[in-house]
């Protein structure tokens, strides 16, 4: 297989005669010359070696079944010669033996050249399409013989390095490398050839490149031996790995931006959690002290704004308390994390951290008997999701149903309550930070509750959602993967 047919370069000639017509042309010649012989030669043998010859033009035809074709016309012809022409002083036996002979022949020849030519037209048939894959391949093809010379050159090859294939055709591949893998590349062939240990076959690696224009650029190169009979090749898989290797370089980037902006946000969690308290605590006890000395001149009002002022420091010590607890999901590795926790023991922890009104009823399903459950964070979740529904009570009482569906791979956890209800315009307002529908003089809270549900529960996995309508309460629903760890720690 010349290198021109390889790499899908035909340079087709000026005046060039179609094969079939070069069969075509022939046949009729030799079927003319045959019948000839046919006139002269009564007993039809020399006409049968030549409309045998009419058979072997088929072999240029384009499709096999034309030696059929020249061999029906061939024996038309015979049993027409033996019809037409005289045959005086011949015995009518050999005359018939010669003929029918020939006819056994002409399709015996029709057979083997239809066979022949149905090969030849499969193996060019697989040729055409292996040649046209290669060349279409989005990955770069290059095939080099022992020497390492270039064999073949498919166009993403062309493309990634800027050669066209008669510019390689021939050439030492290393070529297509800088130094120092350059020079180091006949070394690696010399050396599989005297020891046969595969060092750089079969495996892919990333190498540098050398385009046309003396650029270089990331490759990976895998490398293939291909043999055909005592002939060995080798194949290489080539691919420009530019824009990988770019992705990998913002991706560390990234992940260092991410891992300084944790380190930053654990320091703001240590200054939130000790230096911002001290004022706050100044300030909480300075407000006591000056309504004890002063409590013979104070008026309503004053202790009113000193009050508001100590409900204040609570407040803003209650939101870094949740700003901490937020910035920590995720991270935390506690054993309460891992600690798997029968469902009914669970739920009866979570009740115990509730403040629960007299008028208010809380319903566990019982189902919670029968399972598993981490301890942290759904007691936190469950804990935070019921406490919402009883602030957020009009009227102090009402009840709470948490129940739990089998969902296969994880469970399905609903606490529904009968309050007032949300417009679904503010559905996904109350999941964000700092984020609260009623005045926080009417409701006491940091606005952090349900950010923090929402960020353990996607932390483990999961999803929450929240069905209501004014007047028809809240019905929050979250998954959860089953006997999963919610927090798998890290930076």
């Amino acid at each position: 297989m010349t290198f021109a047919r390889q790499s899908g370069i035909h340079h087709r000639p000026r005046w060039r005669i179609p094969a079939g017509q070069h069969a075509q042309a022939a046949a009729a010649l030799m079927i003319a010359a045959g019948f000839l012989f046919d006139y002269l030669t009564p007993l039809g043998v020399a006409a049968g070696l030549t409309y045998t010859g009419v058979v072997l033009c088929a072999i240029w035809a384009e499709k096999p079944a034309t030696a059929y074709a020249y061999a029906a016309a061939g024996s038309v012809l015979t049993i027409l010669g033996y019809l037409l022409f005289h045959r005086a002083g011949i015995h009518e036996w050999i005359v018939l033996t010669n003929r029918s002979l020939t006819i056994l022949a002409l399709w015996a020849f029709a057979y083997v050249v239809c066979r022949q030519k149905t090969i030849m037209v499969s193996l060019e048939r697989k040729q055409t399409e292996l040649t046209a894959i290669r060349d279409n391949s989005v990955e770069g093809m290059v095939t080099i013989d022992p020497e390492g010379r270039i064999q073949s050159f498919n166009r993403a090859c062309q493309r990634i390095f800027g050669y066209s294939a008669e510019e390689v055709a021939g050439k030492n591949v290393s070529m297509l490398m800088p130094a120092p893998y350059r020079s180091e590349h006949d070394g690696y062939i010399r050396a599989y050839f005297e020891t046969w240990q595969p060092k750089f076959i079969g495996a892919g690696r990333d190498v540098q490149g050398r385009r046309k224009d003396g650029s270089t650029f990331p490759l990976n190169v895998s490398v293939s031996e291909i043999r055909v009979g005592e002939h060995i090749l080798f194949s290489g898989i080539v691919r420009d790995i530019s824009e990988q290797k770019r992705t990998e370089e913002e991706r560390e980037k990234f992940i260092d931006d991410l891992s300084r902006s944790n380190r930053d946000l654990d320091d703001f969690a240590y200054v939130a959690s000790h230096d911002l308290r001290a004022p706050l605590r100044v300030i909480d006890n300075a407000s006591s002290w000056l309504e004890e000395d002063l409590a013979e001149i104070l008026d309503e009002d004053s202790r009113e704004n000193l009050q508001l002022l100590r409900s204040r420091v609570s407040r803003m010590d209650q939101l870094l308390d949740d700003l901490l607890e937020y910035s920590r999901i995720g991270r935390k590795t506690d054993h309460r994390y891992q600690q798997l926790t029968p469902g009914n023991d669970l739920m009866q922890e979570v009740l115990m951290l509730i403040d629960q009104p007299a008028g208010f009823a809380i319903r566990i399903d019982p189902a919670f008997e029968s399972i598993q459950l981490v301890n942290m964070p759904l007691k936190q979740i469950f804990a935070n999701l019921i406490s919402n529904a009883i602030k957020h009570s009009e009227t102090g009482t009402g009840a709470v149903d948490v129940t739990l569906q089998d969902a296969g791979s994880h469970w399905v956890f609903s606490v529904a309550d009968d309050g007032p209800g949300i417009e679904p315009k503010y559905h996904e307002k109350i999941f964000k930070m700092f984020q609260t529908l009623q005045s926080r003089d009417q409701v006491e809270g940091s606005g952090m509750g349900l950010s923090i549900v929402q960020k353990h529960v996607q932390q483990a996995g999961g999803t929450i959602s929240l069905q209501s309508a004014p007047g028809e309460g809240c019905d929050f629903r979250f998954t959860w993967p089953k006997h999963e760890p919610a927090a798998k720690g890290g930076s």
